[in-house]
């Protein structure tokens, strides 16, 4: 009789402990997420009442770790790169200043925008939808400083497989030690607005023989 009782209160433990188990493996679901697009939009006012200068690039790409962490998520190892040569004012002979007097180093070189961040926990804004403060640092001009940005990031179909994810922050020249560029008298603010706006998606998880699945 005693062994009997035994032998259930082991199969209920099991059982319990497998259900933890598969609750944890739930409600921690970790997946990597690679961007499929994204659009980086810039623009500044100047010192001429009226006139902005504005721009976008349609080449940002992103790679972020997610979990589900039981309503809320956490965004780690963020890793963000928008190639400046994609970066476009709707005029030619702009863009070639903008390039040449931002982004350009003193030994000819362009190197890309990039945003690194440990990572961030978002709190649920309802309707899987997430609102995530992320503090990381950008590289411009291949100097780096400290930038944070406010992200809204929405589970698509609400199977942690696709996130449509819009921000915006402001970056400062003089932070990067850039003097505004002035073309025609035209000279923009010292704080550039950005507005982010991208879609990811789970990258297909490696089997054992390497195959994606």
């Amino acid at each position: 009789m005693f062994k009997i009782i035994r032998q259930r209160l082991l199969a209920v433990v099991f059982l319990a402990t497998i259900t933890g188990l598969l609750v944890f493996a739930q409600n921690g679901t970790r997946r990597i997420l690679q961007s499929e697009s994204g659009t980086a939009a810039f623009e500044s006012a100047t010192n001429v009442p009226g006139i902005e200068v504005a721009g976008k690039s349609t080449a940002l790409s992103a790679q972020v770790e997610i979990s589900d962490t039981g309503g809320r998520l956490l965004l780690r190892h963020i890793d963000a790169l928008l190639p400046v040569k994609t970066l476009t004012t709707g005029m030619k002979m702009r863009d070639e200043h903008m390039r040449k007097y931002i982004f350009r180093t003193t030994d000819g070189q362009e190197p890309d925008i990039h945003f690194t961040a440990d990572e961030s926990m978002c709190d649920s804004s309802g309707g899987h939808s997430f609102d995530c403060q992320v503090a990381g640092a950008m590289s411009i001009r291949g100097v780096s400083q400290a930038f944070a940005i406010r992200l809204h990031v929405k589970d698509e179909n609400g199977n942690s497989e696709k996130f449509r994810a819009v921000g915006d922050g402001v970056v400062k020249l003089s932070s990067y030690g850039i003097p505004a560029p002035s073309q025609f008298g035209v000279k923009p603010n010292d704080e550039i607005r950005i507005r982010l706006d991208f879609t990811a998606k789970a990258k297909p998880a490696a089997t054992a023989d390497g195959a994606a699945r």
